[in-house]
């Protein structure tokens, strides 16, 4: 059966000029997810659309949030070193339920054939919050596509939000949201309600 499926595309985000060496996510990364999760048809809900209102940083947060409590999946790109951010979204998602894939090549920062670490030498290493936190650890995007359906029946209704995640939400829906097109776009499409 044809499902209509929404991803959160956790990964860094070009914030300026000191980020042009910055793997980010693409037009390339979506179309392998998207040919890989065939005859599904995939909406993208990603972080760096245009930001409605700079300076409501509490709502900011809480598009980021919403849009990974809405999502499917989460998607994570973790094909080089991310930040505090994508640590947070990886967290808020087990938080809601929602399934993390994360790509990680062997061989690349968070995956590691062989690691030789506190005096021992650990094989087939994924990064401890990586392992903890993730539902499917993969090698490529097109991998990540191929898991998506399945990584959607394992989505769970959280029974709480932490306050954390619950105040910076309500703040995005109540004061950006209804400005923000790109994501009242994706809502509709979704068919998801207020």
């Amino acid at each position: 059966m044809k499902m209509l499926l929404s991803v959160y595309c956790s990964g860094s985000i070009a914030k300026g000029a000191g980020d042009e060496k910055k793997i980010c996510w693409t037009r390339t990364e979506k179309e392998q997810v998207r040919k890989a999760a065939h005859p599904h048809d995939v909406v993208f809900l990603n972080p760096d659309d245009p930001i409605v209102d700079p300076g409501n940083v509490l709502g900011q947060f809480g598009r980021d949030m919403y849009q990974v409590m809405v999502a499917d999946a989460v998607i994570v790109d973790a094909r080089e070193r991310r930040g505090l951010g994508i640590g947070v979204e990886l967290a808020a998602a087990v938080a809601m339920g929602t399934p993390v894939i994360v790509v990680a090549p062997r061989n690349s920062k968070y995956r590691l054939d062989e690691l030789h670490y506190r005096g021992v030498t650990v094989t087939d290493y994924v990064h401890p919050h990586v392992a903890s936190l993730a539902t499917h650890v993969v090698e490529s995007f097109h991998d990540a596509g191929r898991y998506l359906a399945r990584a959607v029946t394992e989505k769970k209704k959280p029974a709480r939000l932490p306050q954390w995640l619950d105040s910076a939400i309500t703040e995005y829906r109540d004061n950006v949201l209804p400005h923000d097109q790109p994501m009242l776009a994706a809502r509709k499409r979704l068919a998801l309600a207020k």
